[in-house]
């Protein structure tokens, strides 16, 4: 998303321009116009007589030039205005544009790409974290023209149709390095469709290891049926899609569903996913307590916009998050403590009890000056941070039913005592 809201911004400044140059080539031939005619008649009388019949003329000739010059910029210079738009773009050596076919109209805002091709990386360009390639069949821009008008920079809808990408996660990025260069301007986004795309993430970071010592990165495909978003903010993007995203699709193969409301004046939106494996929280619960999780889980996730109280207050989002746990097992980390061994012990001993299955809930709140100029998850830690969240959730779960467990037990043995 951060590679097409540079795109679009770029290309938000060529109908702004056009239309400054219609507002001030007729100011210029009203002035000039009554200019001439005042210094053409010796009196004043003769000059008000004839002035108005003269100012319609030049008008009217300098409205047949203008329509003549917009429609050649249109029809003839429209692809090459798009190509001096997207120059800035091309001087980047991280973001790499193509496309076989555009057209559309600056002066109506709408401007449709065929076959787009965005790709680039993350990161150093002899080091980079990470790289993408995205294919678009037909991405189509429709921008506000009434509010550019006003200098408010403003796009209906971008619509995304017959789309499909690969992300390849390279290496750990540096600290503070993961925010790409900001787009030219920022705008409002009223509206953002996604057709079809199917995308595919690899993690080299953490490979799979064959038993012949192979290593293959971490697949993981994402497919969308169908996602709107917005409105939206293109400085706050990530946190607006939070609690205004509706749409479905899958994970690998697992079918999810994106559902958006508003409550009490206030927009929030859940993700459901069944069956979704918990290899997300191997590493983050091995670090905490050096153990690792296999099972799955029934994931819901609802994420409450909270309005900012005061004005120099940030809103936030409150992300609720329920898992009923399944077929939960638990193994020992490669390097394993005893602190961590005893409660591996106590965990198993309290899950032969419960099964294996029990619910687990816990709430995360992000602040929207956390992520204020991020316009891609992968820019923000959202991820990694349900993740932990949910490995320290399950760690203190699993140590609380331990504990409760040896009190009961205690209490049980003072009683028969």
């Amino acid at each position: 998303m951060d590679a097409l809201f540079v795109i679009v911004a770029e290309l938000l400044a060529v109908p702004l321009l056009l239309w400054a140059l219609i507002a001030l080539d007729l100011t210029l031939g009203v002035a000039m116009s009554v200019v001439a005619v005042l210094l053409g008649r010796r009196t004043v009388t003769g000059a008000l007589q004839h002035r108005w019949r003269s100012v319609r003329k030049r008008l009217l000739w300098s409205l047949i030039f203008l329509s003549t010059a917009l429609l050649l910029a249109d029809l003839v210079f429209f692809e090459t205005l798009v190509s001096l738009s997207l120059a800035r773009v091309d001087e980047r050596d991280d973001l790499e544009v193509y496309y076989t076919k555009v057209e559309g109209s600056f002066i109506l805002g709408r401007i449709e790409f065929e076959d787009l091709v965005l790709a680039g990386r993350r990161g150093q360009a002899d080091a980079p974290s990470d790289r993408f390639e995205l294919e678009i069949g037909e991405f189509v821009i429709d921008m506000d023209t009434a509010r550019l008008l006003r200098l408010d920079f403003a796009v209906e809808e971008l619509s995304l149709e017959g789309a499909r990408g690969s992300w390849d996660h390279l290496a750990a990025a540096e600290a503070g390095a993961r925010a790409q260069p900001p787009p030219a301007r920022d705008f409002e986004l009223e509206r953002m469709h996604v057709g079809e795309l199917a995308l595919s993430l690899r993690d080299h970071t953490h490979p799979v290891i064959a038993q012949d010592g192979a290593a293959t990165p971490r697949a993981l495909q994402i497919e969308l049926l169908e996602l709107d978003l917005g409105p939206l903010r293109s400085e706050t993007a990530v946190f607006d899609l939070l609690t205004h995203s509706r749409g479905r699709g899958s994970v690998a193969g697992l079918p999810f569903e994106l559902t958006s409301a508003e409550l009490e004046g206030r927009a929030q939106t859940t993700l459901e996913i069944r069956e979704l494996p918990l290899d997300a929280l191997a590493r983050p619960l091995e670090a905490r307590a050096g153990i690792r999780a296999s099972g799955q889980a029934d994931l819901r996730m609802t994420n409450r916009l909270h309005p900012a109280a005061t004005p120099d207050q940030p809103a936030e989002v409150e992300l609720d998050l329920a898992l009923e746990l399944r077929s939960l097992e638990l193994s020992g980390g490669e390097d394993m403590s005893v602190r961590s061994k005893l409660m591996l012990q106590a965990a198993e001993t309290t899950l032969e009890r419960l099964g294996g299955d029990f619910p687990l809930a816990f709430t995360l709140r992000v602040n929207e000056d956390e992520l204020r100029g991020m316009r891609s998850l992968a820019d923000s830690d959202l991820v990694e941070r349900v993740a932990s969240a949910s490995a320290e959730a399950l760690r203190a779960r699993l140590g609380e039913r331990a504990t409760n467990s040896k009190a009961g037990r205690k209490r049980l043995l003072q009683r028969g005592e």
